[in-house]
């Protein structure tokens, strides 16, 4: 992998119409880092990566591997971009559940309380019991 990011880095740099020492400073860097990089003998963080490639106008896949992706296939970028999107049927399921909506208001009285949470009584109850059990032996 180090070899084609390095080969990759000095191709794309050059492309651009870069030196060494403007790709650095563009990145905060010396410029002995970036020529570690261009002859493999270090490799930068992912976090640099990214900044690379944004520099180079290109994607992080085409700088680590030589390698874009194909027309017909999706990045995970996409897929997940794709995934995040609000559709038809996610719209419908929130208009269905607006009744649902009352349980996130606040609570401002008594009756409220135990509509939401009719079941504490039961266990208060439980415990009252409980106890008055074990006081009456």
């Amino acid at each position: 992998m180090d070899i084609v990011f390095a080969q990759q880095l000095t191709n794309l740099r050059k492309q651009k119409g870069l030196s060494q020492q403007q790709l650095a400073d563009k990145l905060y860097m010396t410029r002995q880092a970036v020529s570690k990089w261009e002859t493999g003998e270090s490799s930068p963080d992912l976090n640099r990566m990214q900044e690379i490639a944004d520099i180079l106008d290109v994607s992080v896949q085409v700088l680590l591997f030589g390698t874009q992706v194909e027309p017909g296939k999706t990045s995970f970028r996409d897929k997940v971009s794709e995934y995040m999107q609000q559709d038809e049927a996610d719209k419908d399921w929130h208009q269905n559940h607006r009744w649902r909506q009352w349980q996130y208001s606040p609570i401002t009285n008594g009756w409220e309380f135990l509509a939401r949470y009719y079941w504490l009584l039961f266990a208060l109850i439980g415990m009252i019991g409980w106890f008055t059990l074990q006081y009456l032996k």
